[in-house]
């Protein structure tokens, strides 16, 4: 029996619309009224004219005190997931993020009711495709820099990556079937 093909999927920006909260918790604190759509770029302390540090803060409280607020990226994401799953793919979920928001990351994939083969979580700077995929699906450019085929990277369209020259995108998971099956 053949295996399956391995799918890894980024969490925040991807399955998780995180920036919504981020950008809600940053205009409570900063009296602002900025929006997701303008963050244009992935460096955020400059977008914003605020420490990287800040920005840290922001990320690790919402998912501290506020990961059930986080909304899906598109609604009913563990179907889309699932379907993912059932088309045949070994799904990972593949994240780079603080120790003490591993327990909520759970508990919000449980919300959200979405699969998972694999959880992975990258606590250091080791580049995203040191780990096992076939495909990548991300929002951050950067992890796809050492990728090289027959690995498959698809770029989750958001505002901070549209100026990065990537040849396959997506606007919403969903798309990500019709992709691979161009490549098959």
């Amino acid at each position: 029996m053949a295996s399956k093909r391995k799918l890894a999927i980024d969490l925040d920006s991807v399955l998780a619309d995180t920036m919504v909260i981020w950008v809600e918790e940053f205009n409570k604190r900063n009296n602002s009224s900025i929006t997701k759509d303008n963050i244009i770029s992935w460096d955020i302390s400059k977008i914003l004219d605020i420490s990287i540090t800040e920005v840290s803060d922001i990320f690790t409280y919402i998912w501290d005190k506020r990961w059930i607020d986080i909304p899906s990226t598109e609604p009913s994401i563990g179907n889309i997931v699932s379907n993912l799953h059932n088309k045949g793919f070994r799904i990972s979920i593949l994240t780079k993020r603080y120790r003490t928001s591993v327990s909520n990351v759970i508990k919000w994939l449980d919300l959200h009711k979405i699969h998972c083969d694999d959880l992975m979580f990258v606590y250091d700077d080791a580049p995203k495709t040191d780990y096992p995929f076939d495909i990548l699906v991300d929002d951050a450019p950067i992890n796809f820099s050492d990728l090289v085929q027959p690995r498959i990277g698809i770029l989750f369209n958001q505002p901070w990556n549209k100026n990065f020259s990537w040849p396959v995108r997506i606007d919403a998971l969903s798309e990500v079937i019709n992709i691979i099956k161009s490549y098959d």
